[in-house]
């Protein structure tokens, strides 16, 4: 295998791993997504328990995820867990989907609010208005030079995120800490409810599951480290660490994001903004506010492509060992980097800079985000039935319970955040089951030839 692809080095340790988690998760999301989350809640309350909800998500993945990790360190992250335990055809259709959906559409999306900043400023980020063109060539041009630096090398890539990642969590606290004392007995928080909730519980459920799929898309990239797990010293245990340490620093961020913005704006406050972070930036720093904001954002922002297009080109790696993609994408030069997988994503990207808005983006990935969970979890499960005899360094603890009320949490939260897309733009979920289709109508045509020989 190393002498068809190229050898894969255990050269990258803890601090690359929390990097990658924290930076994947924590981009434009936390930015821009906080109003929209309490324009859609009634309460203070609820917005902090949709964030918890959230978190419990992914507490819950985390769990599974370390267990997987730990047994099966293999690249490629979820998609070699995925091939254990359901096979090639399954491994193939997510990876698939993944590697054309949900890793370029991440990227595209982050890319596009970056080029809207540096085009327009901070508060650019208040609408879901297409980019103009000055911020899709800024888009493509920080997706081109980010996937040439990832070129380099894997330690470069791996440093270029450990920096990217201190300098976003430093300048996000430090803002938000800074601008809420500043504010002090300035602060005009109201109280009440912001939007009464449907009276129907279908409806009520539908509401929420909306809510959701922007808490579980700014949640998104907690786990990423997985994709390293061949790169990665020790991963049995590493790993597993590495995911719990990421994720009390991504919760406790968003905690507490979203309680600065209560304790100024309240509820009805949040709601009624456009751009929460930046209203509380000018309310507290005026004009300033609004630069100290924008670098702030591009940092956080440029952090999360960064670790995408360090993580995403694994996946292709673990299909092209699987004879699931062309040996290509597989193949890794002396410093660690796999060229064409990275070409693929970064091409995939710029196109769909040019073809869908950010809400657009985010609709289109998370659904399949909750899919991927869902058969992750019942993954492990099947695996702890099947082959009960298997080394597992990290075990879940009652498997039954942590598995299955993932896979009953993802079920809802694709189910209603579905609901909720339809109901918006139906074409966008045709797009995602075309995708699925197309998949698997490509898998067993490849299959077919291959047998055919």
């Amino acid at each position: 295998m190393e002498r068809r692809f190229g050898e894969l080095k255990r050269v990258l340790g803890p601090a690359t791993g929390i990097a990658v988690c924290v930076g994947s998760a924590v981009g434009s999301g936390v930015l821009r997504t906080p109003g929209e989350i309490a324009a859609a809640l009634p309460s203070g309350p609820w917005i902090l328990f949709a964030w918890l909800v959230g978190a419990t998500v992914a507490a819950l993945d985390i769990f599974i995820l370390a267990e997987w990790a730990a047994s099966v360190p293999r690249v490629g992250g979820l998609v070699a867990y995925l091939r254990t335990a359901f096979g090639p055809a399954v491994a193939f259709v997510f990876g698939w989907l993944i590697l054309l959906i949900t890793w370029p559409g991440s990227i595209a999306s982050v890319a596009i609010a970056i080029g809207e900043v540096v085009a327009e400023g901070a508060g650019s980020l208040a609408t879901d208005a297409a980019p103009t063109h000055e911020a899709r060539a800024i888009a493509i041009f920080v997706i081109v030079g980010l996937a040439a630096l990832n070129l380099v090398g894997i330690h470069f890539g791996a440093r270029l995120e450990i920096i990217f990642t201190s300098l976003k969590v430093t300048l996000l606290l430090g803002l938000l800490v800074a601008a809420t004392f500043a504010v002090g007995s300035r602060a005009a928080a109201t109280t009440g409810s912001v939007a009464a909730f449907p009276a129907t519980p279908g409806l009520l459920a539908v509401a929420f599951g909306g809510a959701m799929i922007k808490v579980i898309f700014t949640y998104d990239g907690y786990a990423d480290a997985v994709y390293l797990s061949e790169e990665t010293r020790n991963p049995e245990k590493s790993v597993p660490r590495v995911l719990f340490i990421s994720l009390i620093i991504i919760t406790g961020l968003y905690l507490f994001c979203n309680i600065a913005f209560l304790s100024v704006f309240g509820a009805r406050g949040m709601a009624n903004s456009k751009f929460v972070p930046l209203e509380l930036m000018q309310y507290a720093f005026g004009a300033s506010g609004t630069k100290l904001l924008t670098i702030a954002a591009v940092a956080v922002m440029l952090g999360a492509v960064n670790s995408y297009l360090l993580t995403g080109p694994r996946i292709a790696r673990l299909l092209a060992e699987e004879r699931l993609a062309l040996p290509v994408f597989g193949r890794v030069t002396s410093r660690g980097v796999p060229v064409a997988a990275t070409l693929w994503l970064a091409v995939v990207s710029v196109i769909l800079c040019f073809s869908n808005s950010y809400g657009e983006l985010l609709e289109a990935v998370v659904p399949i985000i909750s899919l991927t969970t869902i058969f992750v979890a019942a993954g492990l499960w099947l695996e702890r039935w099947r082959h009960p005899e298997r080394p597992r360094p990290f075990r879940v603890p009652a498997i039954g319970l942590v598995a299955g009320g993932q896979i009953l949490l993802g079920s809802f939260l694709l189910y209603n955040g579905a609901a909720f897309v339809a109901e918006k733009n139906p074409w966008i979920l045709a797009g995602d089951a075309a995708a699925v289709a197309a998949g698997l109508l490509i898998y067993y045509f490849t299959r077919t030839q291959r047998a055919a020989r």
